[in-house]
């Protein structure tokens, strides 16, 4: 008995240097359910249930199981520094969960701040404002893209492009207008390989050659990376952090690939659209139909009337240096 009851003190006092994580939590979608109503049950945004659960739809079906993010409250004595200890995370990841904390220095005791979510893919940025992020993967080239590009500046459109690195090579000026019209750029690796077939070395290399290409045309070196068909394991996504990488996935995906028509792809944007939300089209096609050029005007038209600011991802994300 002395024993037990001595354990349980440790235990108690073990919690209580610790600080006051909350408890996981799972939650089972009801029918009527929308992420605003869960977000505003558990007071937590909807981007960070998005995240976690790695939603690539804002839609939500009836008996889903949804992962609840975890909290922290803030003990007598917490510091930002102290709690990444705490938390088993970096100091730059903590703040980043925690953009709403205008003054890191500031924190105040039973403060309820967010736990960083590990190896994050971001499908969803901060629904703050009514904000939409148009991202674009597999070019440059020089037939959808002059189309594309000549649709967003005659709109005054900010996108984001996800760049491959084979592609840039072959038509650098297309990038350069790219970079120079304003728009955010990423990598795509190099030649848009299936990253779970990849060695580690093998993607460091195709990141890498991609960033160095980016970098010779524009000047600039990118910090956002997108996998192809969004996909890639864990363990490659702690890698990209470590290289200083931010893993952008999707919100609303246009299926643009696949041939459907325009109206389908506009139709597929109004049905996902909410503040954050991270669309998903291309700028590239082989061959077959593909008509994102024709549904573009209707997409910035639409959500334009209903209100949208259109936005870049690192924009959508938080980041207060960039437009």
């Amino acid at each position: 008995m002395l024993k037990k009851a001595t354990g349980l003190i440790a235990f108690i006092l073990v919690c209580i240097l610790l600080g006051k994580p909350a408890m996981a939590e799972t939650y089972i979608i009801q029918p009527e359910d929308t992420l605003s109503k869960i977000s505003d049950k558990y007071g937590i945004t909807e981007d960070r249930i998005v995240n976690l659960n790695r939603l690539d739809s804002t839609v939500l079906e009836p008996g889903q199981q949804l992962e609840i993010p975890k909290t922290y409250i803030v003990s007598k004595g917490d510091t930002l520094y102290k709690i990444s200890i705490k938390l088993d995370c970096t100091l730059s990841e903590l703040i980043r969960a925690n953009s709403q904390i205008e003054n890191p220095k500031m924190i105040y005791p039973d403060q309820i701040i967010n736990v960083p979510i590990k190896n994050e893919k971001v499908y969803m940025g901060s629904p703050s404002k009514k904000r939409i992020a148009l991202t674009f993967d597999d070019g440059p080239e020089n037939i959808y893209t002059p189309q594309i590009l000549d649709i967003l500046r005659q709109k005054d459109v900010k996108a984001t492009f996800f760049v491959v690195g084979k592609q840039a090579r072959e038509y650098p000026e297309q990038l350069k207008q790219i970079y120079k019209e304003g728009h955010a750029i990423g990598n795509h690796t190099w030649d848009h390989p299936h990253l779970p077939d990849l060695s580690d070395q093998e993607l460091k290399d195709t990141i890498q050659a991609t960033s160095e290409e980016i970098k010779k045309i524009t000047g600039v070196k990118p910090n956002l990376f997108r996998p192809p068909y969004g996909e890639f394991e864990d363990r490659q996504i702690a890698l990209l952090n470590k290289q200083g990488y931010r893993s952008i996935i999707w919100t609303a995906d246009t299926k643009d690939w696949s041939g459907v028509s325009a109206e389908e792809i506009v139709s597929r944007v109004k049905k996902e659209a909410r503040p954050g939300v991270i669309i998903l089209q291309h700028n590239y096609h082989v061959s077959g139909e593909f008509e994102t050029v024709k549904a573009l005007p209707e997409i910035i038209d639409y959500l334009r009337a209903q209100g949208y600011e259109f936005v870049t991802v690192p924009t959508i994300l938080g980041n207060k240096n960039q437009k």
